[in-house]
């Protein structure tokens, strides 16, 4: 589980692990407008990289099972592998770390009118890890879910911008027919009970 100060980036290693993912609440920055939004504003393709973070690892605590990694101009990174120590075993003080972040989509979406708005709940599993003489590669799935309040609604592009409990604006996409059509239906202060997800790709490398 990776965290700078109040957010976080999961990672674990070998097959269908599963991770609790602590505060990271970072999607495309984009604020949705309720009016169309004009022609020339750029669609992030589905499955797009929409953002990268490069470190070294400059601290591994064995007895914590934590890995710290520096940011340049940024807050240090933590990892907390307690529930899989083997991670330790792979990493060393030194390697470079780079984390890629995909576009968030939609996956469950209905209205919650009068339903008490939430903090978004993240959960994370590495789908994917592979070894190499000079790498290691992981990729997660990140799943947000909860009870939020529509801000935006941009139906060109078909981005939904939400607010859970903490006030914090989330602009996600959404793609699949049946959940355009519930969005076709909401409005300005709607609440809506949401699930989306975000793919990652982590390489630790040396």
């Amino acid at each position: 589980m990776l965290f700078r100060t109040n957010s976080s980036i999961p990672v674990a290693c070998c097959g269908a692990l599963c991770v609790a993912v602590i505060g990271l609440c970072w999607v495309p920055t984009c604020r949705a407008d309720e009016s169309n939004a004009p022609a020339s504003a750029p669609a992030v393709p589905s499955g797009a990289s929409i953002d990268t973070e490069s470190g070294t690892i400059s601290l591994i605590d064995q007895k914590n099972a934590l890995i710290v990694v520096t940011v340049p101009g940024h807050d240090d990174l933590s990892f907390s592998v307690k529930d899989h120590r083997d991670v330790l075993n792979v990493v060393k003080v030194g390697d470079k770390l780079t984390t890629r972040f995909m576009e968030p989509y939609v996956t469950a979406l209905t209205p919650a009118q009068g339903v008490t708005l939430t903090h978004l709940k993240h959960t994370a599993k590495v789908t994917q890890h592979s070894s190499g003489a000079d790498q290691e590669n992981f990729q997660v799935l990140r799943v947000f879910s909860g009870v939020t309040e529509v801000t935006g609604i941009d139906r060109k592009l078909n981005l939904l911008t939400i607010e859970d409990k903490s006030g914090t604006a989330r602009s996600v996409r959404v793609s699949r027919p049946d959940l355009v059509e519930v969005m076709s239906t909401l409005r300005h202060h709607s609440r809506v009970r949401i699930m989306y997800e975000s793919e990652m790709t982590i390489v630790i490398s040396r």
